[in-house]
């Protein structure tokens, strides 16, 4: 999941309030543009699974677009030939993905699950 390559939720945050630190916000920002790319392929120049064509006559493999990264990296190392800036359209969409990133990393899953879908196993045996 690209979310938790960006943000993992599943670490346990332990605030010290003396080495604490707020986060970049380039890094922040990076991320958000980051995550667009998955969630808006098009915009970007990337393949969709709308728009991929199939072959007619060969063995075809669909790809995977669930990771993008390689994708993303062969663009970005061709800067000559792509220019990755993010659309106008976009820009204030990256503040809802901002959010959504920190609060992906905030949310304790498995808690949430715990209480929505409580186990009939005894807690003994986890």
């Amino acid at each position: 999941d690209v979310l938790n390559r960006l943000k993992p939720s599943y670490i346990k945050h332990t605030v010290n309030p003396e080495t604490f630190r707020d986060p970049d916000p380039r890094d922040e920002a990076r991320n958000a543009r980051h995550l667009s790319k998955y969630i808006f392929p098009l915009q970007y120049g990337l393949c969709s699974v709308f728009t991929s064509q199939v072959p007619s006559k060969e063995h075809y493999e669909q790809p995977d677009f669930t990771d993008r990264e390689r994708e993303i990296k062969v663009r970005e190392g061709n800067i000559s030939s792509w220019t990755c800036k993010t659309p106008k359209r976009l820009k204030d969409v990256l503040v809802l993905l901002e959010k959504l990133i920190w609060r992906h990393g905030k949310c304790r899953y498995k808690l949430l699950r715990d209480k929505v879908c409580p186990s009939k196993v005894s807690k003994l045996f986890r």
